[in-house]
C-alpha cells in the first residue's frame, strides 16, 4: 500500500500546473460578450450617461449595455426586465430591450450593443462623472 502511495506522490509531483490553476485573463471589449438573462445578478447605471448601463451576471462578469437612445432615470429603479428574441439561455444582443417600470417616461430601452465592461471603460466613466460634477 505504501509503495502505491509513494508512486502516486511521485507522479503527481511531476505534473505541471495546468490552465485550470491559472488566473483567467480579463475579457477584452472586442470579445463576443454573452449576457444571458437567466444569469442576471445586478445592475448599475453609468453616472452622467443616460445611454449606458453596466450589468453584472452571477459569475460576476460585468457587461456594458449601450442603448440606441436615452434611457432616463435608470439610477432610480430597483428592477429591470430583459426582452430578448430567444429564450432565457440566449444571449442579450442588439435589438433586444431592457424594460423599467416607470409611469413618467417610456419604459423600453432598445439595446445598441453589448460589450464587456473593462477597466479602461471604468476609468473613462469616472472621468466623465468627475467632469460632469465640475460643470
Amino acid at each position: 500500500m505504501t509503495r502505491y502511495l509513494a508512486a502516486l506522490i511521485f507522479v503527481c509531483a511531476g505534473v505541471p500546473a495546468g490552465p485550470a490553476l491559472a488566473q483567467p485573463a480579463p475579457p477584452s471589449s472586442s470579445e463576443n460578450a454573452c449576457l444571458q438573462p437567466i444569469n442576471f445578478y445586478s445592475f448599475q447605471p453609468v453616472p452622467g450617461n443616460n445611454r449606458s448601463l453596466v450589468v453584472i451576471d452571477r459569475a460576476r462578469k460585468r457587461y456594458r449595455l449601450t442603448f440606441i437612445g436615452p434611457c432616463y432615470n435608470l439610477d432610480y429603479h430597483l428592477a429591470l426586465r430583459f426582452k430578448t428574441f430567444g429564450s432565457n439561455l440566449s444571449c442579450v444582443s442588439r435589438g433586444d430591450s431592457v424594460y423599467v417600470r416607470d409611469v413618467a417616461t417610456p419604459g423600453q430601452c432598445v439595446i445598441k450593443s453589448v460589450t464587456y465592461q473593462t477597466p479602461a471603460l471604468d476609468k473613462a466613466d469616472a472621468d466623465a462623472a468627475a467632469a460632469a460634477k465640475q460643470r
